[in-house]
């Protein structure tokens, strides 16, 4: 019976799990009781395999979890949706789930859009998981097409870890957000849709891993993103700039752009970013969008990127391009190779430097860097 133990059952609420019956009521009911002032014993609601179809969202309260059981991680052949799944309708306008409560929690779930195609995108993306509240934990998770992935609104002091799949337009997304979050282990990669196919395509043309706007000290570490436009841009809105951003032991492989910014500064108040073990190879070959490898925008003057352990190959242009006025970029270990565009470094605007210390390679491309008297460096190789 509902309550007897920690554990509320959601197909004890009703739930069919059967993909097209709405289940979206009876994970309601669930939730409701397994709140804290309902259940103080318990407070999880598990999911066993099944495919949950919801027609409408689901909100999660303080202190309570939605559990599955796992999921397998399908291939464009094989589409078994094993473990525990929740469906949602293509172009939908609301969120599966909206993280509402501080500490509440998402694990071991998987997100499809059955009948998701890019032929007519959504003007704007909704996430599967929307977190509005602080101290969300999201881990375990694989989105396997949705155009909106993760989006923390407003919220801080998150932690998510251990994510998969191949959302189409952003996989994670911050904005408003004032104090620090963790984000550990993405894996993006064509699980629903290979590079041969439409959707693939509309993803390496419009798609980011990972989206930046108002937040403050982000953590991001250990991540694969394969076939985006862009895998990780600093970007700007209304609330303000991301600050002191931090990314360690990224590989954007097959990304037009790896390192976009392209927030708006002013003097004391400009995008920063500090990036270790970083590598970066673009896509090439016909029809292929063209991009640089690592590029600053002209609009984000006073930018400040560091940079240490980088390597930049393939890029359509540039390796790097500084466009926005009084940026200043310090880079020691550097390898830019085999760029397209006429210099591997290239640096637009007058008032903008590039500090380079030792260990830069310059190889298979053209001119190495330019001007020459914007570079101030120890050695270049």
């Amino acid at each position: 019976m509902p309550g007897e133990n920690p554990f509320f059952n959601v197909i004890d609420f009703g739930a069919k799990g059967d993909g097209r019956s709405d289940d979206a009521p009876a994970i309601t009911a669930a939730i409701a009781a397994a709140a804290p002032a309902s259940a103080p014993t318990g407070n999880t609601v598990y999911f066993p395999a099944g495919r949950y179809f919801v027609g409408s969202g689901v909100s999660l309260p303080p202190a309570v979890t939605l559990l599955g059981c796992g999921w397998n991680t399908p291939g464009s052949q094989v589409n078994t949706f094993a473990g525990s799944w929740i469906f949602t309708p293509a172009g939908a306008n609301f969120s599966p789930v909206t993280v509402a409560g501080s500490g509440a929690a998402v694990r071991s779930l998987a997100f499809n859009v059955p009948d998701q195609s890019t032929s007519a995108p959504p003007v704007q993306a909704q996430p599967m998981l929307h977190v509005v509240a602080n101290n969300a934990l999201i881990e375990d998770i694989f989105l396997y097409n949705p155009y909106g992935g993760i989006f923390l609104d407003g919220a801080a002091q998150a932690t998510i870890r251990r994510i998969w799949g191949q959302p189409v337009q952003y996989g994670i997304a911050i904005d408003r957000s004032q104090d620090t979050n963790y984000i550990d282990g993405l894996h993006f990669w064509p699980y629903w849709q290979p590079g041969s196919l439409p959707p693939a395509a509309y993803q390496l043309a419009n798609g980011t891993a990972i989206l930046l706007y108002r937040c403050d000290n982000p953590f991001i570490s250990n991540v694969f993103a394969y076939n985006y436009n862009k895998g990780i841009t600093l970007g700007n809105s209304q609330a303000g700039t991301p600050h002191k951003v931090h990314l360690f032991n990224a590989d954007f492989d097959g990304c037009v752009t790896g390192i976009h910014v392209a927030a708006p500064g002013r003097a004391g108040y400009g995008a920063t970013m500090q990036m270790a073990n970083v590598t970066i190879q673009s896509p090439a070959g016909p029809g292929t969008p063209t991009g640089h490898g690592m590029w600053v925008e002209q609009v984000s003057s006073y930018a400040m990127v560091q940079a240490s352990n980088i390597r930049i190959s393939s890029s359509g242009g540039n390796a790097v391009r500084i466009d926005a006025d009084n940026v200043m970029f310090y880079g020691e270990n550097m390898s830019l190779e085999n760029w397209r565009g006429n210099e591997g470094f290239r640096i637009a605007s007058a008032s903008s430097f590039a500090h380079l210390g030792i260990g830069c390679n310059f190889a298979g491309g053209g001119t190495p860097y330019a001007p020459e008297k914007q570079f101030r460096r120890v050695r270049l190789a």
